[in-house]
């Protein structure tokens, strides 16, 4: 089981680390697989597409990682859980229709879009986005994950405090319900996009994580 103690938080020095972690760990991501669908345009596109949201997750929210960067979570608070234009634009992601391609960026728009969507309609007005979060392929299983959510899910319980997050991956599902979390709504994308699952999490201030 990983240790608590080993996390830190990342700031802007640490982007492209985080980022080159997350965008291992999110290589067969369904979303990402829809998004950037050729394998090796993913490899070569994910570490700056990842890369965006982490700087925007040091900018306007916490960004935490294990010590090692053997996984990483990145979590946007109350107030912030949207991503505006002029936050957008300081985080660098203004690039992505040159970075990535007008046809990723439809389904990047689609898919960010219908998240937006189930995120407004299933999530409490003051509440923290789990925006992401990974771990190594081979780091998997062994307690990262669950090591990476528990400060801030004890956090959340202490403040009184809701927490959302969205998953395209089913088995991610009951992972996330063993900390609390509840399907809310699920449902396709449509236009060959994957399926996706609205998790919220009341908070349980008397309850062990």
């Amino acid at each position: 089981m990983a240790d608590v103690s080993e996390l830190m938080r990342a700031d802007l020095h640490r982007v492209g680390q985080v980022a080159a972690l997350l965008a291992r760990a999110f290589q067969d991501d369904p979303i990402l697989c829809y998004t950037i669908p050729d394998p090796h345009d993913r490899v070569r596109l994910l570490p700056w597409l990842i890369g965006a949201n982490v700087r925007y997750g040091c900018l306007y929210g916490e960004v935490y990682a294990t010590r090692e960067l053997t996984g990483a979570a990145i979590w946007l608070p109350p107030g912030r859980t949207s991503i505006t234009l002029p936050r957008a634009l300081r985080a660098g992601m203004f690039a992505t229709p040159l970075k990535v391609g007008w046809s990723a960026l439809r389904r990047l728009v689609a898919m960010e879009e219908y998240t937006a969507r189930l995120h407004r309609r299933c999530a409490p007005p003051r509440h923290w986005y789990l925006a992401q979060i990974g771990v190594e392929a081979a780091r998997q299983r062994q307690g990262i994950g669950s090591a990476l959510l528990q400060p801030m899910l004890a956090r959340l319980d202490a403040d009184g405090l809701a927490g959302y997050l969205d998953t395209s991956k089913e088995a991610n599902v009951s992972f996330y319900q063993k900390r609390g979390f509840q399907v809310v709504a699920d449902g396709e994308m449509g236009a060959g996009g994957p399926h996706i699952w609205a998790m919220r999490r009341e908070p349980r201030p008397h309850a062990a994580i």
